[in-house]
């Protein structure tokens, strides 16, 4: 063990000796390279230099391998020399003693032969690996010391230059370290004297404010028992203010100790004095103040109302002021109740009474009282207007009314007499009038005591209201605490106001009467329009439109509009519904049964199926045979159309109108104009479902002149359609067909354009394109052409789409486009123009550039009999 505990040590101290010898002959070679390095900077590397540079970085990587050869060896020793703890026994590695066998000298008989032979061998390599490096070093020395010396010294004055330079940064930092320790002293002092000096400004100007309450007190107790003899409540008020404003701690002086006696019973005599002026003062105000209310006394109860919150009674003042103005608001209800039941009107408002004594309390308690205040005086006048709605309930009938209007509305077929409307037009005026003056009261209200105070500040030990700017003499901390009052302060004030406003006895009952208002506004629309479809007549006078279109939208916009006088933004979005809905359903049920029974034909035929529908229909109904001819279904028929249609662009209309005067109001809040705007958006849907049904009513129209449209254009196969030269010239000067058709669509154009609204006239006209081109379509593939057929083709498509264009638009030649694209393929003169077209038509911006599919366009070339079936067939579209 102990041998090879010598072979690791020599490791070590071999490992050392290599490292010595390297770093002492390593600086000839590095000499002579710095030296011929400032020689050779302009001739370029030298041989020398390479070389050098080489040795240099083989010592480098030599250097590398001594140290973990060093590394290697501490390891062997690690290995080796393995502490045992104190106390511990040793243990064998190899041989166990058995558990019976006790004997003390077992635990030095240890087995170290797998040790060692580890050891040996990593000994062996080692020294192996010491010959190798020795080699190495010996090499690279020999390399070294051929290229000179001057290497050497060049890399030593280097390393020393570095050596001084980190010198002097030690001690540059060493000075400037015992700098900043002064300073920071230097600096810790200042703070304990800055500190100091603002603990005793603070101690002298508390002391300086204490001196100044101890003056105000004693001033304030010589003046307070004069003015109170010679009526000046208001000196006195104000000695009594400035008393119960002072910091407390003027008062615990009264109980000082034994050093100044004279002082402390002087602060004591004063402090007994306006004790017992505060109370004397307090009930001389309430006597006078009580005696100003009886009497009627206006100034001098203004007078002393306003000095009980200086005594801190600001409760009790408003309290007592209030009888005065309960009796003014009882006597006015009063004198409400009895003009109304003599059927007069009076213009005096109970706001009137609130905002002349405002000034008053607002000043003098402030914006916080002002709630409460109002508060105590909203009980009295719910009562009032409780009495007045009451009254106004029980002369006009309500109550009965709106039983009556829920049981017929309940039961459309209900046997009992129903309500005049007319008898309701007057009642619900005079409702929306009422809540009309309960929500400018209620904004009169929100105006004058809606709005939170800006802030509050702690002031001897009480919260009052401060602006802004007084938070600057304050520190985080109560900053921090007036914040928090402020939000719990805005809180309490919203809670308040939100009662006063919604809670009240006035808002539930207005709120019980606009249901009522709502349910009876519903049955006078629903009886009115009904009136008005059972009143409806065509007077030509008035246009294509009959008076039911007039009739019915005035009531609408009537309705609509009374409830936005109400105020009330729930009541209008609930009647814009209820007449929504009507349009929807008894409105529109009336239009479409109208056009539901469709358009009667034309003709021989037509006229005999007519008549035997008219007998059915005098069997049935009991109609003359005027009333119900085809004439008659005719006239019908037409007048609903143009209802339908004219009644969509009166809807959008009444939205444009009902939104323009809406967004005049600015003062309205978002959340009440997006209701608005909701519900006036149902007006647009409903406006969409007249178009659609309008529409419809054209398409009947179209179907039953789309039989006289087949038979005209049919004839067109009867022509001749191969054509040579002369036929084309004289075709030219006399066309056989597409004039006559000309003529025939304008007879019936003419026909239907002084019967119809404009909007409709102009769905027909495009329906009437567009089934003018697909009949020319069908009749076009049943004939067979040529290169001269299709240019008569080509003459007579250009006829009709220029007539088609004058009479309906450039929107027509968006109909005609796919029959445009048949003639242009008859036209071609071979089948490779024809490809050459169809791939043009491919790469063209229009959206309507292929109306065709490839295997249409064929089946229009395989008309032209002029072209090879065979090529045609093997195009490639």
């Amino acid at each position: 063990m102990l041998s090879e505990l010598i072979i690791a040590s020599t490791l070590v101290i071999n490992g050392f000796a290599v490292l010595n010898f390297k770093l002492q002959k390593a600086p000839q070679g590095f000499n002579a390279f710095a030296e011929g390095e400032g020689e050779n900077q302009s001739a370029g590397s030298s041989p020398t230099e390479m070389t050098a540079t080489f040795d240099i970085s083989g010592i480098t990587s030599s250097l590398s391998e001594t140290v973990n050869y060093l590394t290697n060896a501490d390891n062997i020793l690690k290995k080796s020399l393995r502490p045992i703890p104190a106390g511990r026994k040793r243990a064998s590695a190899r041989v166990l003693p058995k558990k019976d066998e006790k004997n003390e000298d077992d635990e030095f008989n240890i087995d170290f032969s797998s040790e060692l032979k580890e050891l040996r061998s990593e000994l062996d390599m080692r020294r192996r690996e010491e010959d190798r490096l020795q080699k190495e070093i010996a090499e690279i020395l020999a390399e070294t010391t051929i290229d000179g010396g001057e290497q050497s010294r060049s890399f030593g004055l280097a390393v020393s230059r570095l050596n001084n330079s980190m010198l002097m940064v030690e001690n540059d930092s060493k000075q400037l370290a015992a700098s900043l320790k002064t300073i920071s002293t230097l600096a810790d002092t200042i703070s304990g004297r800055v500190s100091a000096l603002d603990v005793a400004k603070t101690r002298v100007v508390e002391c300086l404010q204490l001196a100044s309450d101890m003056r105000d007190l004693g001033v304030c107790s010589e003046g307070i028992d004069d003015a109170i003899r010679n009526e000046d409540f208001e000196t006195a008020a104000q000695h009594i203010h400035r008393f119960l404003t002072l910091d407390k701690a003027v008062f615990q002086y009264r109980e000082a100790g034994e050093r100044n006696p004279d002082a402390t019973n002087s602060i004591r005599h004063s402090y007994d004095v306006l004790t017992s002026a505060t109370s004397r003062l307090k009930k001389i105000l309430e006597s006078r103040l009580d005696e100003a209310v009886q009497r009627q006394d206006v100034p001098n109860l203004q007078r002393f109302v306003k000095l009980f919150p200086m005594l801190n009674e600001a409760d009790n003042g408003i309290k007592r002021f209030s009888v005065y103005l309960n009796q003014k608001i009882d006597k006015l209800g009063e004198d409400h109740v009895k003009i109304m039941q003599a059927g007069g009107t009076d213009d005096k408002r109970i706001a009137g009474i609130l905002e002349a004594n405002q000034p008053i309390i607002e000043n003098s308690y402030g914006a916080d009282k002002l709630l409460d205040f109002i508060s105590i005086l909203q009980i009295n006048i719910d009562g009032v207007v409780g009495k007045v709605l009451e009254a106004f309930e029980k002369s006009r009938g309500v109550n009965s009314r709106v039983r009556k209007v829920q049981r017929l509305l309940r039961d459309k077929n209900a046997t009992a007499e129903r309500i005049d409307p007319l008898e309701l037009d007057v009642l619900l005026s005079e409702i929306c009038l009422m809540n009309t003056h309960a929500e400018m009261y209620w904004r009169f209200i929100r105006r004058r005591v809606g709005a939170a105070p800006g802030s509050v500040a702690k002031e001897k030990d009480e919260y009052v209201v401060v602006g802004d700017d007084d938070y600057e003499d304050l520190d985080e901390e109560q900053i921090k605490r007036l914040e928090e009052e402020k939000v719990r302060r805005k809180a309490d004030r919203e809670r308040k106001l939100d009662q006063l406003l919604n809670r009240s006895l006035v808002g539930t009952k207005m709120q019980e009467l606009l249901g009522d208002y709502i349910l009876l506004e519903q049955y006078y629309m629903e009886e009115t329009v009904v009136k008005a479809i059972d009143m409806d007549q065509k007077d030509e006078s008035s246009g294509l439109l009959s008076s039911v279109v007039d009739d019915v939208l005035f009531i609408v916009r009537k309705c609509v509009r009374r409830a936005a006088s109400s105020g009330s933004v729930d009541c209008v979005c609930a009647t814009l519904n209820n007449g929504v809905t009507l349009l929807e359903t008894t409105y529109f049920a009336h239009l479409q049964k109208d056009i539901n029974a469709g358009y009667p034909s034309v003709g021989f035929a037509a006229e005999a199926f007519q008549t035997a529908q008219t007998a059915y229909n005098v069997i049935q109904h009991g109609k003359t045979v005027t009333e119900a001819g085809p004439d008659a279904q005719r006239e019908t028929f037409l007048t609903a159309l143009n209802n339908a249609k004219g009644t969509a662009m009166m809807l959008r209309d009444l939205r444009r109108s009902l939104h323009s005067e809406w967004t005049a109001k600015s003062q309205r809040p978002k959340v009440d104009t997006d209701k608005l705007e909701h519900a006036a958006a149902q007006l647009e849907d409903v406006a969409r479902k007249m178009d659609s049904l309008s529409n419809r009513g054209v398409d009947k129209m179209l179907e039953k002149n789309a039989r006289f449209i087949f038979s005209v254009v049919d004839a067109y196969r009867e022509l001749p359609h191969e054509l040579t030269m002369e036929d084309l010239a004289e075709f030219e000067a006399a066309d056989p067909f597409i004039e006559a058709f000309a003529s025939m669509l304008d007879k019936l154009i003419a026909t239907h354009e002084p019967i119809l609204h404009a909007e409709n006239f102009q769905s027909l006209l495009l329906a009437l394109c567009s089934e003018v081109t697909r009949q020319l379509e069908r009749v076009i593939f049943k004939c067979q052409f040529n290169r001269y057929g299709g240019l008569q083709l080509d003459r007579e498509f250009r006829h009709i789409s220029a007539y088609l264009s004058t009479v309906a638009g450039w929107t027509a030649r968006e109909r005609c486009s796919r029959l445009s694209q048949i003639v242009a393929l008859l036209n071609v003169e071979t089948v490779e123009e024809a490809v050459d077209l169809w791939n043009h038509t491919l790469t063209s911006a229009s959206p309507l550039s292929r109306a065709l599919s490839s295997s249409e366009a064929k089946k229009v070339l395989r008309l032209r009999i002029d072209l090879p079936s065979t090529l045609v067939n093997n195009m490639d579209l």
